[in-house]
């Protein structure tokens, strides 16, 4: 049998979702937050131990008594694995981020809760990473619903090395790198911040802030982008199912190119909005920004066929 919605519901649902599809990329989403690892455990009596803990307790967040933890480290040599892949099961939670070490640094983290110490050593017990060359998977033999029992895996690496992270269901941080990264988050959220070489990244919700590189992004809900400089350098590529939006400098120069299934699905709030150019092209609006002229519109490329693309100008401070 099929329901039907009531009609105020659905014109409700549609102007809610198209309000919210027109809206600025939120400039919170491209913060820099220190990379933290904190694996500390928690005992009945105990008070919240870490940034996670303590937000859930501020919300209401009910917690187990028990908190049970397992760290690791792992030192691996890129003389031994020129390129890295991580793979990961749901409820893990993956960060990368270039530095100027001459070796792959991982520090793992599993945590599992209980109602009692025995009910929290099983669930840990479930958990686990292991590495055969140069790949590192984070593994569970049961899922338990409600987060009770997730890992958190943090890789300090080379800049140049390729990364390649296979996590459908998990949430992934990626930045300051230049060597090759592709992230695969169907399910989850990608975030890539000043990472400035090929990058491929095909994940739910994708934040990217960046001037360079040769960027591919393909999301299944939306894309926010935020570029940091007056000129792009290299090519871009954003597509998604619902809004793409973009942030971009006073005075951004780089020529790009804008299409939606409807004209008034193009929003621009930029001060470069005026030099828009807009035509009809295959059944689909296309807005052109010449810009410079210093490159073909296409290697800037954002596309949404089914909601909005939104220009929007920031101060250019971090």
């Amino acid at each position: 049998m099929r329901l039907h919605w009531p009609a105020f519901l659905t014109r409700f649902t549609a102007r809610s979702a198209s309000k919210y599809d027109r809206q600025p990329a939120p400039e919170f989403l491209f913060e820099r937050r220190p990379f933290t690892f904190d694996c500390g455990g928690r005992f009945p009596g105990q008070s919240a131990t870490n940034r996670v803990e303590i937000r859930a307790s501020l919300a209401g967040g009910k917690q187990a008594p028990y908190l049970l933890t397992r760290s690791e480290q792992l030192n691996v040599s890129i003389s031994d694995v020129p390129a890295l892949i991580i793979t990961a099961d749901p409820s893990n939670v993956i960060a990368v981020g270039g530095s100027d070490r001459s070796d792959l640094f991982i520090r793992f983290c599993a945590r599992a809760e209980g109602n009692s110490e025995a009910e929290a050593r099983e669930r840990l017990q479930q958990i686990a990473m292991t590495r055969r060359g140069g790949v590192v998977s984070l593994s569970r033999s049961t899922f338990d619903p409600g987060h009770l029992a997730m890992s958190h895996l943090l890789l300090e690496a080379p800049t140049h090395v390729q990364t390649v992270v296979h996590a459908s269901s998990a949430p992934v941080e990626i930045r300051d790198m230049n060597g090759p990264v592709r992230v695969t988050a169907s399910h989850a959220r990608a975030k890539i911040l000043e990472t400035t070489g090929q990058v491929d990244a095909n994940a739910f919700v994708i934040d990217f802030a960046g001037s360079r590189g040769r960027i591919s992004l393909n999301a299944e809900a939306e894309i926010n982008l935020r570029i940091t400089a007056s000129k792009f350098e290299g090519t871009l590529l954003a597509w998604a199912q619902r809004p793409v939006r973009m942030l971009v400098p006073l005075g951004f120069q780089t020529p790009f190119q804008a299409i939606v299934n409807r004209s008034k699905d193009f929003v621009c709030r930029a001060d470069l909005c005026t030099t828009i150019k807009h035509q009809r092209k295959n059944g689909f609006h296309v807005f052109t920004h010449i810009g410079d002229g210093s490159a073909a519109p296409e290697c800037v490329h954002l596309r949404s066929e089914q909601s909005t693309i939104v220009i929007d100008t920031f101060s250019g401070k971090n």
